[in-house]
């Protein structure tokens, strides 16, 4: 159970990453404008599989005062190695109905996953649910794929996942337009490319900061290969950009990284490296 939970703190806010699970990819998935071999060497590089790219998925408990957000709700049953979210919340010692908010970066399955009960009703009853217009507008009408190289399988999961998850969450759902505190400390920023209303989430007490880059980021060779594409943005110039300048913020102020797809429990600092970027690890 120790590997669901990993405990920090951002100045007086206390915070836990929580697993929900794994699920391997295929590695042009993830890089899915670079010529294989490349990719294959670079995985080698980096002693890591050069047949997949396991990718966790981080949700991410936040602390503050008499508030507790939940940033995510994982990907549930989509896989038999996922859906860990509630029993690494039972861990923590936090019960679904002392969560006051869900923030949901945005509307992928492996995000969106954990939002309701079997029964269908929300699974956090009494929750205040956040997340982008844009994105809740996105999915809601008639979704445009066509920045992508995803198929028709890939997006008609992505598409059921919406239609399943988000209706039965209306009148909970607090639709946000720009930057804005949720609650003391913890903010949402646009970081737009991956999905049209993804999110970032700013934390920050005293003299420390967070940012969580949510999808932004996908693995950290991303941050060695900056021009490298995921299948999954949905507009990858604009991902590009968005990534370039979290990037140059991260590094510029020195801030403290969580990134939901990188290794359990995603946490630790961006540094410059030329014109890229590398990515140091906290334990």
């Amino acid at each position: 159970m120790a590997s669901q939970l990993k405990g920090f703190s951002v100045g007086e806010i206390q915070c836990v990453a929580l697993n929900d699970g794994t699920l391997n990819y295929p590695p042009e998935w993830f890089f899915s404008n670079v010529n294989p071999e490349e990719v294959k060497t670079s995985l080698c590089d980096h002693r890591l599989p050069a047949d997949l790219v396991e990718s966790p998925y981080t949700c991410l408990l936040i602390k503050s005062g008499k508030h507790r957000v939940l940033i995510d709700t994982g990907a549930d049953g989509l896989a038999p190695t996922t859906g860990d979210l509630f029993r690494a919340l039972t861990a923590a010692k936090v019960s679904p109905a002392e969560v006051t908010h869900v923030v949901l970066t945005h509307g992928h399955p492996d995000h969106i996953g954990g939002v309701l009960e079997e029964s269908g009703k929300p699974a956090f009853a009494n929750a205040q649910y956040v997340m982008s217009k844009t994105e809740w507008d996105f999915w809601m009408g008639t979704p445009d794929f066509s920045r992508t190289n995803l198929d028709e399988m890939m997006q008609q999961m992505m598409l059921g996942a919406t239609e399943k998850n988000l209706p039965p969450l209306k009148s909970r759902m607090e639709l946000v337009e720009g930057e804005k505190e949720v609650v003391p400390g913890v903010s949402v920023i646009p970081a737009p490319g991956h999905t049209p209303g993804h999110f970032a989430v700013f934390i920050a007490s005293g003299k420390q900061q967070l940012l969580h880059m949510a999808d932004a980021v996908l693995h950290p060779l991303h941050l060695e290969n900056p021009t490298w594409r995921s299948m999954f943005d949905l507009d990858p110039e604009n991902a590009g950009e968005t990534r370039r300048r979290l990037l140059d913020r991260v590094t510029a102020d020195s801030l403290e990284v969580l990134a939901y797809h990188f290794p359990f429990p995603g946490l630790g600092h961006v540094e410059r490296s030329g014109q890229a970027w590398k990515w140091r690890a906290e334990g």
